[in-house]
């Protein structure tokens, strides 16, 4: 890439540069680069509070994806958010612009958990003193070749949780975590308005929730077998249940509405913003859902849940609460969905490792979490049971 060549070109006149810069011996203004979607946004949440922690004085800042906007606005630990959209950083053209933010903003450190060339070079060129970053584990040797111009490099290891490899490079910083507990957090209106919503039919029972689709279609379950999964939970007249999702998840949970015909059925899809679905998942007994932004809300919170992965690498990334139960694929091909390699398409053209799990296994294994049959694993023992 030309960037990169242009780095090592004038790598002496930049650090030059950067060495007339006054600094403070500690960060003032920080900007964590956390660029995911929602459940890597959400796994990172505790990067935040552990910063402010440790430098209360601070100004922390996010660069995130446009669609955690809502949520950043309501953590108390973020000072200040900064929208990236992909599409407006691409070519030279992009990474000056990007270079022009991050002059704007007179940041003295950069945080990058979300790598790629340009995260890991235009700090330099903005002359930002401490530049740290994780480095994927699927990289290409331009990955390497620019990992010199940081301050501190933290390569991500197969086997290892994402947080703990963020955590690794964060030492650099003399941070040191208190705790790994994720954190969300409500719109103040968000607890009167799922009130109100809640039909009494659902709400004076044990609610259920169950997600319904995915930011990676290749993790859904899809319509027939989240009937099959919802119809033995109805069984038990004490439980309700509701579909959560998006606004384009809506007309999915209509369909699976009228299939069942089931007034403990709610279909919550498109009727809160992503900041006020906290609200509405602290009511749920269980949340049944597979890897996704809101399985990592339900873990934030403490509710009890159950994911299933799927493709998805739950060595890169999972739930770590006490009440999480992970469901693996022992297929060969599975995990092949990885925090810094993620298809869209299956491979094989099957999606096995969704297809395989019969949904009554689910459903039997959710009664049994709402009876109190099942011990719930520790934070350390989520991998079983496997599929």
């Amino acid at each position: 890439m030309i960037y990169l060549l242009l780095t090592w070109l004038l790598s002496p006149l930049l650090y030059v540069r950067l060495a007339l810069r006054r600094s403070s011996p500690e960060p003032r203004e920080i900007l964590l680069i956390q660029s995911a979607k929602i459940g890597d946004f959400i796994c990172t949440t505790p990067l935040f509070r552990e910063i402010k922690r440790r430098y209360p004085d601070c100004r922390l800042s996010i660069l995130l994806h446009p669609v955690n906007a809502p949520l950043a606005a309501q953590n108390p630990h973020i000072d200040a958010t900064l929208c990236y959209q992909p599409a407006d950083y691409r070519g030279l053209q992009g990474k000056l612009k990007l270079l022009r933010l991050l002059q704007a903003h007179r940041f003295d450190t950069t945080i990058c958990v979300s790598p790629n060339l340009a995260f890991l070079l235009m700090p330099l060129w903005a002359g930002i003193p401490r530049r740290l970053a994780i480095l994927p584990n699927y990289a290409s040797a331009s990955y390497r070749l620019a990992a010199p111009f940081l301050n501190a490099g933290e390569p991500h290891v197969s086997g290892r949780l994402v947080l703990e490899t963020e955590f690794r490079l964060l030492r650099a910083l003399d941070i040191r975590p208190a705790s790994l507990d994720k954190e969300i957090y409500a719109t103040p209106d968000a607890e009167s308005k799922v009130a109100a919503w809640l039909p009494a039919t659902i709400s004076q029972r044990k609610l259920i929730g169950v997600g319904l689709s995915s930011g990676n279609k290749l993790k859904e379950l899809g319509t027939e077998k989240l009937c099959s999964l919802v119809r033995p939970l109805l069984e038990n007249a004490g439980n309700s249940v509701v579909l959560i999702g998006a606004a384009a998840d809506h007309e999915q949970g209509e369909e699976i509405m009228r299939t069942l015909g089931n007034e403990r059925i709610a279909n919550s899809a498109g009727a809160f913003s992503l900041a006020e679905l906290p609200a509405l998942l602290s009511r749920l007994a269980l949340y049944i859902g597979v890897d996704s932004g809101i399985t990592y809300m339900a873990d934030a919170l403490k509710i009890p849940l159950i994911d299933i992965m799927g493709p998805a690498d739950a060595d890169d990334q999972r739930p770590t609460g006490r009440q999480a139960v992970v469901l693996r694929s022992e297929l060969a091909c599975a995990p092949c969905s990885h925090a810094f390699k993620a298809p869209y398409q299956c491979a094989t053209g099957t999606k096995a490792c969704i297809r395989e799990i019969a949904p009554s296994q689910i459903a039997n294994l959710a009664l049994d979490m709402l009876s109190n049959k099942l011990p719930l694993p520790g934070p350390d023992k989520l991998e079983s049971p496997r599929q």
